[in-house]
């Protein structure tokens, strides 16, 4: 089942659906000047052997300088790039390491007891609002300005569709899922934190499997920040199928890692 250049094709298309891209030998240069500071759409993402390591990553820092961007690049295929993690600090690039779960939905259905007090409706401009501000609730998907222009951009993308899950008439959680030929990522999951716990992302996960059904897709993928939201994810039937190692280096800013945890 799993296929690491499904996945990257995958992580390329989804990217390009709010990003300018430009190929290179050793992958793809991700830009938006537009939003600066949004991580996903500004960086490089690198999968293939790096022959010299001293000068792609100079390409990359002056690639994007000369954008007024921060150079970052994702590195993937870790095996071959040895000499190039290396080279990293030496060229002024600071880098955290990440196993990331990938998960896949087994094709079964939750048996979820009905609850006539949610509703969950597709995102439209009569809900926009209600659903932008959900996201702009939860502090790990970054600034609230941030995710305001990025939602936008996606929003608008006929790749995403977005929900939202209403508890009593009470906008608390909503998601997307970005469609890309035969495959399908759920994306944004997002619940107001005085609403957790109470299993409401079981029923927006439900939903999103049943229009993955209704859309043909062979393959639904979600990737969980963590261990713990892997385990609420493995609950409805998104099964782990590999991990991925990979690397984000950076020249300035905040890490990854800095921001889940101060969040």
């Amino acid at each position: 089942m799993f296929d690491l250049e499904r996945i990257i094709q995958l992580d390329i298309d989804y990217v390009k659906s709010f990003s300018e891209m430009e190929a290179c030998q050793e992958g793809a240069l991700f830009y938006n000047k537009a939003i600066p500071t949004y991580y996903d759409a500004n960086h490089a993402h690198i999968w293939r052997k790096i022959e010299d390591p001293h000068v792609f990553l100079q390409n990359i820092k002056d690639f994007y300088q000369s954008k007024s961007l921060v150079p970052r690049l994702y590195l993937y295929n870790l095996e071959e790039n040895q000499s190039c993690i290396k080279a990293l600090e030496t060229n002024g690039f600071q880098y955290e390491h990440f196993n990331d779960e990938i998960q896949c939905w087994n094709g079964e259905f939750l048996l979820l007891t009905p609850n006539p007090t949610i509703q969950i409706e597709r995102v439209t401009a009569a809900n926009m609002e209600e659903a932008l501000a959900v996201e702009m609730s939860i502090s790990t998907f970054g600034e609230p300005s941030l995710i305001k222009k990025a939602f936008e951009q996606t929003y608008h993308s006929p790749n995403f569709t977005y929900y939202l899950l209403k508890l009593d008439g009470v906008a608390c959680c909503s998601a997307s899922i970005f469609v890309s030929g035969n495959q399908g990522r759920v994306e944004s999951v997002a619940t107001i934190e005085s609403y957790r716990g109470r299993g409401l992302i079981g029923y927006m996960l439900q939903h999103i499997q049943q229009q993955s059904v209704k859309l043909g897709l062979e393959r639904l993928w979600i990737l969980p920040i963590n261990e713990q939201v892997a385990k609420v994810y493995d609950r409805a039937n998104f099964k782990s199928v590999a991990t991925i190692s990979s690397i984000h280096a950076f020249t300035e800013g905040k890490s990854i890692q800095d921001i889940r945890q101060n969040s």
